[in-house]
């Protein structure tokens, strides 16, 4: 993402990333059903709370999106890869904030006990203001997990991608990471037991691990503990930006997919799939617009072979359309998409965004950061694949609001007046009514 235009992907990207918390293994934020035990402890990670390269500063931002003030206690740590990292105490009235540290890249924990637990999410954004890395970025922080899977990744020159794996934990974790390409699997001997050691950080280049490949998705498994992994993408040409985004991670390998919140604009879709199984895989792709949901005729089925990734361009099916992509296999693939928007002006530079694919909202769901570093708008982006669906949007300080979604349909919606809260991170909660899925 970047700042200038146009602001609205910025947060089309952070809102989206409710769906992920509900169908990744990333952190699922929504009331305990009936029958459970409720949520009292919880931890977020946030893994690129960067203060570089120059000219970044980043902010991760906790909020409690309880309709009233939740008890309990919320501190911050850096995964520094000391033990006796100190704790911050974080007072949400209703967010707090930790700010990056000039001159370093960092992961924040963020720490939960008491009904509070329940009611907090976390987000991170980072922003770089001048030079080849000038991009606006900005994802979920997420709970650990033991696998992370991703179809984003980079490694031709003129891409500085990152792969970033931390660990909250007192104990040391062990992962491994798979590699496909499009030329087959990637037996990258580094990424074949990478040590990670209690509280701490670790960033590795993809150039390194998969040089001169355009097309590379990853699976990282925790042989032991569980750790947060993400991919940071910066593109650039010569000297100038091409913008910049957080890959979310994506739902495991899947026959069915929809991979949601593709922003509008003008510019350019691609949809990016991984094989990860020993054969062939035939994949059709639907699109879902304000238009409706089709085949699109500039899209054919596309085979992907055992092992490797593939690219479908999606710009004509989608022309300026906000909207998502529904992915149906005969074999299990990953799946994620990018946006490439194309500013107007000489001075502006592309905007990078990606979108994952996540299951549809099953309750409610919460955003901790509604806007960017300097004000703008808020839009969401909704989509109903099979019938009428709407959403309750909610924020702290009152707001309250209802979206509908014609059924086949996505919607692109303006929700700043809805989630505006003074100088604040503007959170808000998404909640779906009714029973058909929304995404």
């Amino acid at each position: 993402m970047r700042r200038d235009v146009p602001i609205f992907a910025v947060v089309v990207v952070v809102a989206i990333v409710i769906s992920i918390f509900t169908g990744s293994t990333a952190a699922r934020h929504r009331s305990a059903p009936a029958g459970t035990a409720p949520v009292t402890a919880s931890t977020l990670v946030c893994p690129a709370v960067n203060g570089l390269p120059r000219h970044t500063a980043a902010t991760a931002v906790a909020a409690d999106v309880g309709a009233h003030r939740s008890t309990g206690t919320v501190t911050s740590s850096v995964l520094n890869g000391l033990n006796k990292s100190p704790l911050a105490p974080m007072r949400l009235a209703p967010t707090a904030e930790v700010r990056s540290k000039s001159s370093l890249s960092e992961a924040v924990a963020i720490s939960s006990d008491g009904p509070v637990a329940a009611n907090l999410v976390a987000d991170e954004m980072s922003e770089t203001t001048t030079g080849r890395y000038r991009a606006l970025m900005g994802g979920n922080c997420l709970s650990p997990a033991t696998d992370w899977w991703f179809a984003g990744g980079n490694g031709r020159l003129g891409f500085t991608d990152r792969l970033i794996l931390a660990n909250p934990a007192a104990t040391d974790a062990d992962v491994g990471v798979t590699v496909w390409t499009p030329n087959g699997i990637d037996a990258a001997p580094r990424l074949a037991d990478v040590p990670l050691p209690a509280q701490s950080r670790v960033s590795i280049g993809i150039l390194a691990v998969a040089p001169d490949i355009d097309t590379v998705a990853m699976h990282v498994h925790a042989e032991s503990g569980a750790v947060v992994a993400a991919i940071v993408d910066r593109r650039s040409s010569g000297l100038n930006s091409n913008g910049g985004d957080l890959v979310p991670p994506t739902l495991p390998p899947t026959r069915h997919q929809v991979v949601a919140g593709l922003p509008a604009g003008s510019g350019t879709r691609t949809l990016v799939l991984a094989n990860p199984g020993t054969g062939d895989a035939n994949v059709a792709v639907k699109v879902i617009t304000p238009q409706g949901e089709y085949t699109p005729s500039s899209v054919k089925p596309v085979d992907v072979g055992p092992g490797r990734t593939a690219v479908v361009d999606l710009s004509k099916a989608f022309n300026t359309d906000a909207g998502a992509v529904i992915v149906d296999s005969d074999q299990p693939v990953i799946a994620e998409a990018r946006t490439m928007l194309i500013p107007s002006g000489r001075r502006l530079r592309p905007d990078l965004a990606w979108a994952a694919a996540t299951l549809p909202l099953s309750g409610a769901a919460g955003v901790a950061i509604g806007h960017e570093p300097d004000g703008g708008v808020c839009v969401l982006v909704l989509s109903a694949p099979e019938g009428a669906a709407s959403v309750r949007i909610t924020t702290p300080s009152g707001g309250d609001r209802i979206l509908t979604v014609t059924a086949r349909q996505s919607v692109s919606v303006d929700i700043t007046s809805t989630v505006r809260s003074g100088t604040g991170s503007w959170p808000f909660v998404v909640t779906p009514i009714g029973s058909a899925p929304v995404y």
